[in-house]
């Protein structure tokens, strides 16, 4: 596996900024990331999760299983998701996103439940909204991520817990991890979800997806420089695979992003070598957004 990636540095504003120059076919990507990034920091989507119908204790027999979001009831302003998805809308339309999405305006009703099939990883809904609008599946599907976004680094915020956790998806939305982190000097693994940033540590020679323990199943792919700074995790079993990355301290939330960015390649060879990363969810989220908008 050939050395792709340089060194991970410090300043994240130069490395997008880098990332900008390398990558120019990703300049639409980062834009729209920027405009659901103005709704990240503000405290009013702490609130909904906040206020939220509570999700199971930490005594009840289902905890060590069931995902802190499941079961909730969320209230949310519709027109303020509508609101943000049309200008995630206008911004591809800006940046010459999707021509497929020029022109859909989507109803308050239709924001909220795109903003909810978006946090179940409910794909199917949202290719039918597509597929009845006629517009991109693909394109209204990373869209409509991009428009749950605030809500699920809120759920990380407000819902995260330190407890055991033996599962591969996420302990607050049910998202499958973006990258392992090696931290500190124990190498401890702890899984990133590139959802809601939530963090959880899982034990050794353990395929996240399929759970197989056989270390002969189990393998890696590394730079052939021999560093191990960055690797690919690796399964025969169900030929899945994950980027694992050392590093001293866990990554910032906004630099989950940037660090898979940076790590793209790793992802080529791993796809090249036929290994993949699940399609489907880990854990059928159950979760209702209702409107809740003042008047």
């Amino acid at each position: 596996m050939s050395r792709t990636t340089a060194r991970l540095r410090t300043d994240s504003a130069t490395r997008l900024a880098e990332l900008e120059r390398q990558r120019p076919e990703w300049q639409a990507w980062f834009g729209l990331h920027r405009e659901a990034e103005h709704e990240l920091a503000d405290a009013d989507w702490d609130r909904v999760i906040a206020e939220s119908d509570p999700a199971p204790s930490l005594s009840d027999p289902t905890f060590n299983r069931v995902p802190l979001l499941h079961g909730r009831t969320l209230r949310v302003d519709g027109t303020r998701l509508q609101r943000l998805i049309r200008r995630l809308l206008t911004a591809a339309s800006r940046l010459d996103g999707p021509a497929s999405l020029r022109g859909y305006q989507p109803t308050v009703a239709e924001a909220v439940s795109l903003t909810e099939s978006a946090m179940r990883q409910n794909r199917g809904e949202i290719a039918a909204l597509a597929t009845a609008r006629r517009i991109d599946a693909g394109a209204l599907i990373s869209l409509a991520h991009l428009a749950a976004l605030p809500l699920l680094r809120a759920s990380g915020r407000g819902l995260q817990q330190e407890h055991h956790w033996a599962h591969g998806y996420c302990p607050v939305c049910a998202g499958w991890p973006i990258l392992a982190e090696r931290r500190g000097l124990d190498r401890s693994r702890w899984l990133r979800c590139g959802r809601c940033a939530g963090a959880w540590e899982v034990q050794w020679l353990t395929c996240v997806y399929c759970g197989e323990q056989n270390h002969e199943r189990l393998g890696s792919l590394v730079p052939e420089d021999g560093s191990e700074l960055h690797k690919v995790e690796t399964c025969t079993s169900c030929r899945g695979y994950l980027k694992s990355i050392a590093s001293l301290r866990a990554f910032p939330p906004l630099e989950l992003l940037l660090v898979d960015l940076e790590t793209v390649e790793f992802d080529l060879v791993a796809l090249d070598r036929g290994y993949r990363r699940p399609a489907e969810s880990g854990f059928a989220l159950d979760l209702e957004l209702i409107d809740d908008a003042p008047g």
